[in-house]
């Protein structure tokens, strides 16, 4: 009697595909106290320039500052900067974002092992969850990881600080009242703080694929075990046609890299991709149902867009 094809496990919903909707919380909510703090410090700093005024209200006022407190300001600001967002801190040590760039790898990781385990018993004995993430190749794709996004921070930093300090070098020369002047430095550190939580996700989500991807590759090369790569698109209103399209192809793991590697692609995506077995001829190996129930999902996010 012929086996049944054995699925692979896709995790999450199809608008997390990913599964990383829980670590994507608590990094937001990581950086939103971080932000916050910031924010008051940066204003708490702006405000201990002297103002000659006869209210905060006046249309324009003059700012008691000279190049020397001006320096200074500019200095306490890079401080805070260092404080909340690079935490003054070297790559050899860990920094704050360390932990959701190890738990994302390893979640991806974790997915592979669980779901190829039960796609095969040569896999089942062969790898186990401990013996990826203590190898050495794992360590080195962690350690490169955090290295990324700790360069990512600290040019965040420096482009945080370059904003501020023309949002308050300009409102002290054109003698800004305060509380407009607060409300400008307010929606600079905004626009930072977007790009922060923007590259939260895409951070998160990057990595988690590519430890997936590298124990893909792993078991091909170890095991002999021939894999493919399904892709799960994450069909929100926001996804874009070409990641949406792709639900459900399966595709090697260079023809994955290439496409998050041009046009954006990385950015702000939340599809997945699942390991499945090919067979002799690299076909993949899926049940008619799953296959069925994946072009449905498609079918019915194309109708829903039409509508919007």
């Amino acid at each position: 009697m012929r086996e049944r094809p054995r699925n692979p496990a896709i995790p999450g919903t199809a608008r997390d595909r990913t599964g990383t909707a829980g670590l994507l919380r608590n990094a937001l909510a990581q950086i939103n106290r971080r932000f916050d703090g910031l924010r008051k410090d940066v204003l708490a700093i702006f405000d201990r320039i002297p103002v000659y005024a006869l209210n905060d209200e006046a249309a324009l006022v003059r700012y008691g500052i000279t190049p020397e407190v001006m320096d200074m300001t500019m200095l306490e600001i890079e401080a805070a900067l260092d404080r909340w967002i690079q935490n003054g801190r070297e790559p050899r040590y860990l920094f704050w974002w360390d932990p959701f760039v190890n738990q994302a790898a390893q979640l991806g990781t974790a997915q592979s092992v669980a779901n190829l385990a039960q796609l095969s018993s040569v896999y089942a004995t062969a790898r186990t969850l401990d013996l990826v993430i203590s190898s050495e190749p794992y360590r080195t794709r962690v350690g490169l990881a955090r290295i990324k996004s700790y360069e990512h921070w600290t040019g965040l930093r420096a482009e945080g600080q370059s904003r501020l300090a023309a949002v308050i070098g300009r409102a002290v020369a054109d003698g800004l009242n305060p509380h407009a002047a607060r409300k400008l430095i307010e929606e600079a550190l905004g626009v930072t703080k977007s790009k922060a939580a923007q590259y939260a996700q895409t951070d998160i989500t990057d990595t988690l694929r590519q430890a997936r991807w590298a124990e893909a590759e792993a078991t091909t090369q170890e095991l002999g075990i021939k894999i493919g790569m399904l892709w799960t698109s994450a069909l929100q209103p926001t996804t874009r046609a070409t990641h949406a399209m792709r639900n459900g192809r399966v595709y090697s793991t260079d023809e994955v890299r290439a496409f998050y590697g041009r046009d954006g692609n990385r950015y702000n995506c939340h599809c997945g991709q699942t390991e499945c077995l090919l067979d002799a001829d690299g076909k993949p190996i899926l049940s008619n149902r799953l296959t069925r129930m994946m072009e449905a999902e498609q079918q019915s996010w194309v109708l829903a867009k039409s509508s919007y």
